[in-house]
């Protein structure tokens, strides 16, 4: 439980330093999240826990993306995103990690 208030806390302090244009004052560039709706919530949760580049290697589904973040929860400890946050993040993470993309 201690280790997921921590991911938290961080995930909460990464978004705040990149809202507020950085530590230096400079934009972030999101780990190379091509920019688009749903940039912001996927980089913010998924890099408390890993880097972007793992994200970008892949070509998933809507349904393996779903089952995968279903695993990151269930097995992995990664906190529950609010319903609508994981939708955004879906389909960010469809239109340009999917297999059309």
């Amino acid at each position: 439980m201690r280790g997921r208030k921590l991911r938290t806390g961080l995930a909460c302090a990464c978004l705040g330093l990149m809202m507020a244009g950085g530590a230096s004052g400079q934009t972030s560039d999101f780990g190379g999240l091509p920019a688009g709706p749903g940039q912001l919530e996927t980089f913010g949760n998924c890099t408390a826990c890993h880097s972007t580049m793992i994200i970008t290697q892949q070509n998933f589904s809507r349904r393996t993306w779903d089952e995968v973040l279903t695993w990151m929860v269930e097995d992995q400890g990664m906190w529950e995103m609010p319903s609508e946050t994981r939708q955004i993040v879906l389909d960010y993470l469809v239109t340009h990690f999917g297999p059309e993309s």
